[in-house]
């Protein structure tokens, strides 16, 4: 089907080129939707392929880097995991061009995986999400929109192609082409592709050896060769209907040591010595999303409203080859890695399969959309698998599955013009097969309120609540074939509730806005929990642990603010936030599927664009404050000491693009200015975050550092 799907697109894209000029009535801005004015329940940001150009983004850490609220965990490309306010993104509902990337592959590898040259913008949903934004939204939502063809073609102009050739100073290239064009008033289309090779990068305390880098100065498991495809297709059917086409797909193919988000302990290390150097592995991930979307454009009165239906799918593939002999292998104590360390020691071909389809019907009750009664359906099929591993016993049949079938409906209305008040709720039907041929059904409501008031036109002042249900799912992947994690039979749903008071204040030139927040999360579903199984003489199996409900509540409370001044060409913004994830009165520890503590979070960004001439000149600063506390370990019941050092990060973005020479653009960045040594907060400073602290693999504490200095050169054409 994908392949008929993407000959079809080949086949109308060469009909865009060769008939391109034939007319010269461009139109397809006319079909935009109605209402870009909205009610938000929550509090949303939005960061723009505009902003992540100019930043020369090309990993997660980059697409993140102005938002104090968001972290990212591990240094390399394949190991980033996103945080929002603390909390993992496998907690949010993350969708790129609406197709679902729920679920979690590899414990030791991100979850979302994109080439951010290729998105036109992100929508981030902070603390538990409203009605709309789809099943299982627990800390919210992240919403990612891809480029098509009207978003690179000039007015007027018919067809397009661009060219990109980057350096990376630590150390790498990327190579961008891009063709896009239009047939009539009807269709355009865009078919966009990047090689990028990071050859390795250094953190910053290995910068002696600057022409002739020895293996100690690139940091273990940095490699990263992507190959990134986006393909996109619009019809406009007439002035109100119009249909989307859109294929992404990354394939990331590097060595590095099994766990991804690790590398070698300095050879000076006091802690017990793992030489992760000697079980690498060659890694291959991919993420494979589609989806076509039929959009009908409603009119202002409530009987024509606007129509979204779309269907989806996501197809994400890890597949790991190990390149030494586990037989000979030795860890730590010495022993042969295939007897000490089975998982870390044998092939992986793992997959994380989403499908789905979603209506939404938006009913006008204000003409210009302000105020909308919304109402929808869904349907979403995840499955997960190792096609590379044997069944273990003839409990375990090798996949996990799950149907998640929901409907909402959601309306927000203004009293006086002054005060807005919305509501909304969803019930949500979980169905889930595990990997020991049990079956859960688990299900709930998802409410949610929201009160906006305006004392005066310039000030927003905004509460609101949501409670949110979300069912059994199936669990990491890695662990199909793991005999000694077994799951509860008795499966509750995860519950999440997230209270916010918002305050905006907005002038001409100055801006001010401020959230304090209170989320708490209850019968979450772990995976890796120890000592809950109970052998056969009724005593607890140390060796065994059991996929269950937490009866600890996770609670999370913190604030944020932020400020804007512009003038003219001169922009300056600074933003603050800090957030207290906790269970037991304890900051929480290392997780892998859960959540991450950091300090206290500062951004202070410097714009100045000299348009005359074309040149864009920005400075970004992010200071993480140290911490030191303890923190609970939600796996192992226990308590321990953690330190993360503090760092700041300065960066300074350079875009020109020469008045008289249209087209050409040239980009300089200068990443980590000043070569500082830092690890992401966010980061897991255990190796194994489901061991004690006290075991000797977690002695090493060593997650990968995030690279030092790195200038980053482009040079682009547009024609």
């Amino acid at each position: 089907m994908l392949k008929k799907a993407l000959s079809l697109f080949g086949c109308c894209f060469i009909a865009v080129v060769l008939f391109a000029d034939d007319e010269k009535d461009y139109t397809l801005d006319k079909v935009t939707a109605l209402g870009d004015k909205e009610f938000q329940f929550n509090n949303k940001d939005v960061i723009s392929g505009k902003d992540l150009g100019q930043r020369q983004s090309n990993q997660m850490s980059d697409v993140f880097a102005t938002q104090p609220d968001v972290d990212v965990g591990g240094g390399g490309m394949m190991a980033q995991k996103i945080y929002v306010r603390g909390i993992e993104d496998r907690l949010l509902r993350v969708t790129i061009d609406g197709a679902a990337q729920n679920g979690n592959a590899f414990h030791h590898q991100g979850n979302t995986v994109i080439d951010p040259g290729m998105l036109k913008e992100i929508e981030i949903t902070k603390g538990s999400a409203n009605a709309s934004a789809g099943p299982g939204a627990l800390a919210g939502a992240i919403s990612m929109t891809t480029k098509d063809a009207s978003d690179l073609l000039p007015k007027g102009q018919n067809f397009g192609f661009s060219l990109g050739s980057s350096f990376y100073t630590n150390f790498g290239i990327r190579e961008n082409v891009s063709i896009y064009g239009k047939m009539g008033k009807h269709f355009d289309a865009l078919a966009y592709y990047t090689y990028q090779n990071i050859f390795y990068y250094r953190d910053g305390d290995h910068f002696s050896h600057l022409f002739h880098p020895t293996q100690e100065d690139k940091v273990l498991g940095s490699p990263s060769q992507q190959n990134n495809i986006l393909l996109k297709a619009n019809a406009y059917i007439n002035e109100k209907d119009k249909i989307t086409f859109s294929y992404n797909m990354t394939r990331d193919n590097a060595t590095r040591p099994f766990r991804a988000n690790v590398t070698n302990p300095p050879a000076d290390a006091h802690e017990a010595k793992v030489d992760f150097a000697q079980e690498l592995f060659h890694h291959v991930d991919s993420n494979n999303n589609f989806s076509l979307e039929y959009n009908h454009k409603g009119d202002e009165n409530f009987g024509s409203p606007k129509v979204k239906l779309n269907a989806y799918g996501s197809i994400r593939n890890i597949h790991l080859t190990p390149l030494f002999n586990p037989e000979t292998t030795k860890t730590v104590d010495g022993e042969a890695l295939k007897d000490a360390d089975f998982e870390g020691s044998t092939p992986r071909d793992i997959f994380l399969n989403n499908f789905g389809a979603d209506l939404k019907i938006s009913h006008p009750i204000a003409t210009d959309y302000s105020n909308t009664f919304d109402y929808g359906i869904d349907y979403q099929n995840m499955t997960v698998m190792d096609k590379d591993q044997k069944i273990v016993n003839a409990e375990q049949r090798g996949k996990e599955s799950s149907n998640i079938i929901g409907a909402y409906i959601q309306a927000n209305y203004s009293l006086v013009k002054s005060l807005t008040i919305g509501a909304g709720t969803r019930y949500d039907v979980y169905t889930y097969f595990d990997k020991n041929s049990q079956n859960h059904i688990t299900q709930g409501f998802s409410p949610s309120v929201a009160i906006l008031y305006n004392p005066i036109e310039d000030i927003d002042l905004k509460l609101s609540y949501a409670y949110v249900t979300r069912g059994a799912l199936p669990g990491d992947a890695l662990l199909i074939q793991d005999p000694d994690v077994i799951i509860d039979p008795h499966l509750k749903s995860e519950k999440g509730q997230n209270v916010e008071f918002d305050a905006d204040y907005t002038q001409e030139y100055f801006s001010l806005r401020g959230a304090v927040f209170y989320q708490v999360i209850s019968d979450f579903i772990n995976s890796y929990g120890k000592d809950n199984v109970i052998d056969s003489t009724g005593n607890i199996d140390a060796n065994r642990g059991m996929r269950t409900n937490l009866t600890d509540k996770i609670n999370i409370y913190g604030f944020e603010a932020g400020a804007s001044f512009n003038y003219k060409s001169f922009l300056a913004t600074f933003g603050f936030s800090r957030s207290f994830p906790t269970v037991r009165g304890k900051l929480i520890a290392d997780t892998y599927e859960l959540g991450a503590t950091t300090g206290n979070t500062y951004i202070l960004k410097l714009d100045y664009n000299f348009a005359s001439i074309g040149l864009d000149l920005s400075w970004v600063s992010r200071f993480i404050q140290e911490l030191d506390y303890e923190g609970y370990d939600i796996y192992n019941k226990e308590f321990s000491h953690i330190h993360k050092q503090g760092y700041d990060i300065h960066n300074i973005y350079i875009n020109y693009t020469p008045p008289k020479i249209k087209g050409l653009a040239f980009s300089i960045v200068l990443n980590n200015l000043f070569n500082r040594f830092y690890i992401d907060q966010a980061s897991p400073f255990k190796v194994e975050a489901d061991g004690s602290a006290n075991d000797a693999i977690n002695q090493v504490r060593k997650a990968l550092p995030n690279p030092g200095f790195d200038g980053r050169f482009e040079i682009s054409y547009r024609f």
